[in-house]
């Protein structure tokens, strides 16, 4: 994923939550180190890479994945460590100084935990995968409204990681599968193959999967590159063809099919929506 900033405070709400969105931003290769009084209130995922987290004249020795937050007013002073080459991986999202009071009230953050860990991190990989999909489509009517709604679920959703135990056995090994289908997203999976080089049989693979993914693992890599191939649709000019090449599907019309179903029209209609 490319690195990008967008700034969502202009967008009309319709259903306004008392959180608004300010803007949203995503680094995958974070190298400096920041020293800053914010105006604003943010929240920042780190999601790969350590490095340290200074505030209020503590040193947090931080490693991903885990959530910091920047406070409005107040010395900033955070980056990644060469243990990790100098970088980290992040996603932040920016809301106005004043919202301090609010996330505060809904326990979305706390004044003596500015920084915490993502324990376990299935549920909260999958909201963040949502909210990716809805920033691909920000022009769509009513899309800042979602994008809020999604952001305060994925706070919500890390806060609640926090609090779970540790992963047990089966659900690490269902995110170490689950790591490898999304590295390699656009190859054939043989489910059992991989439950077998994983150390499970198939039948408690599938078991373990839907508990922790809520979904069978083919409609889960499906899901995957419909999305792809949304992004695709709006950031390039590729052919309906290319795409469906580099979504992982072989054939145009099996693709054409697919996106339809998934996305409720068909690729050209969906591209025709955003003008480029």
């Amino acid at each position: 994923m490319d690195e990008f900033f967008i700034h969502l405070a202009p967008r009309p709400r319709r259903f306004p939550t008392g959180l608004t969105v300010q803007s949203v931003g995503y680094m995958p290769c974070k190298t400096d180190t920041v020293r800053h009084v914010f105006s604003t209130f943010n929240f920042s995922m780190i999601l790969s890479g350590c490095g340290v987290y200074h505030l209020r004249g503590e040193r947090f020795d931080i490693q991903a994945p885990c959530v910091i937050t920047q406070w409005p007013g107040e010395v900033m002073h955070y980056g990644p460590t060469e243990a990790t080459g100098g970088r980290w991986e992040e996603f932040y999202i920016i809301y106005e100084g004043a919202a301090k009071d609010e996330c505060l009230r809904r326990n979305l953050v706390q004044i003596h935990k500015p920084y915490w860990p993502i324990r376990r991190d299935t549920q909260v990989l999958e909201q963040f995968s949502h909210l990716m999909s809805l920033l691909t489509e920000t022009s769509q009517e009513g899309m800042a409204d979602r994008i809020d709604r999604a952001c305060e679920l994925l706070l919500v959703e890390t806060r609640m990681a926090e609090q779970r135990p540790p992963a047990g056995h089966e659900e690490q090994t269902i995110h170490r599968v689950r790591q490898h289908v999304r590295e390699h997203l656009f190859e054939e999976h043989d489910f059992n193959e991989l439950a077998r080089r994983f150390g499970l049989s198939s039948a408690t693979f599938r078991r373990y999967w839907k508990r922790y993914m809520r979904e069978p693992p083919a409609r889960y890599v499906m899901k995957l590159r419909i999305r792809e191939a949304r992004r695709l649709l709006v950031e390039t000019s590729l052919t309906v063809a290319e795409i469906a090449e580099k979504s992982g599907f072989e054939d145009p019309l099996y693709f054409s099919r697919c996106f339809r179903r998934a996305a409720g029209v068909p690729p050209t209609h969906y591209r025709a929506r955003f003008p480029r």
